[in-house]
């Protein structure tokens, strides 16, 4: 009897444990599955294989965050086309670069129009930094100054592309500047030089680390082509970009000479670093959001298999944007908080101290 009663008395208690506390006797369902949409850049460009490479590794190693890439021409766009559209807003992130960034939270051209919406952009997590420069067939063209009178190829006017051409050219002076002739040709730009058609075109080099570029694949195949020569700003012409442009236009990112091969490129290339993060709209909920940081941190390793960029991204490196913390999406901010990992402008200019 006094067993009987024993059993009946464990079984009570066990009734007991799985009414009362649940959430510690069950296993937790995963929440239902998200869906992401990742806008990049321009198909083949550093961005967009990071892109690729953000929704590979959500797909491979996240049980409910899926993630798809969508070409796009950059952040301009990213922030209008999503920011306009409620649906687009919830689950869509963009490639975000700081000098757009800055002027969509400020209100300003191109984003003056619907300004309340695009100001409410937050920061997920870093991209990458890359080299932003000139490159030529012509070995006279030697630094911007030269670039005077030449047709120079970029893409069109409103991207952040033009911007970073046209705020880099400036620096050499308002002569040089209203002298070239662009040509909104972006990547056919490049195979116009071969033919003879432009002098010059608007390129970029992904920063790997510890001095490590990664030319972006439609470069490579123009240096598979033909000798290229990169074109050098000096440091009074990037000074010059940032008193007009501000900060994020003077930040500086030198090429050493020799880093490719032997004489490639043949001397210190200076270059406007534009700074590029993920962005989204705050309408991501934050439990996604955390999500997708909490499995790109764990698996930030997969990045270099991408693009060589990749090699750029770890904890160190996540927060490093130019922009007050809170301008970070809630939930980037919670798992960033609770890793310890540092991020925000003041995080930014202590790693970029003058």
């Amino acid at each position: 009897m006094r067993k009987s009663f024993l059993l009946r008395l464990i079984g009570s208690i066990w009734l007991v444990l799985l009414f009362v506390f649940p959430a510690t006797t069950q296993a937790k369902s995963p929440p239902k599955k998200y869906h992401i949409e990742v806008r990049t850049a321009t198909f083949g460009g550093s961005t967009y294989l990071l892109g690729f490479g953000v929704c590979d590794i959500l797909n491979k190693n996240s049980d409910w965050v899926r993630g798809s890439v969508l070409e796009s021409s950059g952040t301009v766009e990213g922030i209008k086309v999503v920011g306009n559209d409620p649906k687009k807003r919830k689950r869509s992130g963009f490639n975000c670069s700081a000098d757009q960034f800055f002027k969509a939270i400020k209100g300003v051209p191109p984003f003056d129009k619907k300004a309340e919406i695009y100001k409410n952009v937050k920061i997920l997590i870093f991209q990458q930094y890359l080299a932003g420069m000139f490159v030529t067939l012509n070995p006279d063209i030697k630094t911007l100054a030269d670039l005077k009178g030449k047709r120079v190829a970029t893409w069109p006017k409103g991207s952040a592309k033009f911007e970073h051409s046209y705020n880099l050219a400036a620096g050499a002076g308002k002569e040089v500047l209203d002298s070239i002739k662009w040509q909104f040709t972006d990547y056919a730009g490049y195979d116009d030089m071969i033919v003879g058609k432009t002098d010059a075109a608007l390129t970029y080099c992904g920063y790997a680390g510890k001095g490590r570029f990664g030319p972006m694949p439609k470069l490579r195949e123009l240096m598979s082509k033909r000798r290229v020569y990169f074109v050098t700003a000096t440091s009074d012409m990037r000074r010059k970009s940032r008193e007009l442009f501000g900060d994020a236009y003077g930040a500086t990112l030198k090429l050493p000479a020799n880093t490719f091969e032997p004489n490639l490129p043949r001397q210190d290339i200076l270059c406007f670093m534009p700074v590029v993060a993920w962005g989204v709209y705050p309408d991501v909920p934050d439990n996604v959001v955390y999500e997708i940081v909490k499995t790109l941190d764990e698996n930030h390793t997969m990045f270099k298999d991408y693009h060589s960029a990749g090699r750029n991204i770890d904890p160190t490196t996540y927060g490093l944007y130019p922009a007050g913390k809170e301008y970070f999406h809630p939930g980037a901010r919670k798992y960033f908080d609770e890793k310890g990992i540092e991020y925000g402008r003041d995080y930014f200019f202590k790693v970029f101290a003058d």
